[in-house]
């Protein structure tokens, strides 16, 4: 680990927050791939303030991606504030997806 960093690549710190927003909805591989044709829901929280929105729209374009590469359609996505704290700025994310 380095002195001023985790010593994790952009690609690998991108990855981290993915697979936690993913685990935060309940999307696995398994479960992605299971169609059933009914519309549903996964939430995920994306903090702000210390990280970026490039960080937020990074991730949420990580989820999608996957949702859609796993043969899910994307039906709505909104982002809504959620909480706030001294420095930080909560958002969550709602993914509709069929």
């Amino acid at each position: 680990m380095g002195l001023f960093g985790s010593g994790k690549s952009d690609e690998e710190k991108l990855q981290e927050r993915v697979a936690k927003a993913l685990d935060e909805m309940g999307i696995t591989v398994e479960s992605a791939a299971e169609k059933d044709g009914s519309v549903h829901v996964g939430c995920f929280q994306g903090a702000l303030g210390l990280s970026s929105y490039k960080n937020l729209s990074m991730t949420m374009e990580g989820v999608l991606g996957f949702l859609q590469t796993n043969g899910r359609e994307i039906v709505d996505v909104k982002v809504s504030p959620c909480g706030s704290g001294d420095t930080i700025m909560s958002q969550l994310v709602t993914v509709l997806y069929r």
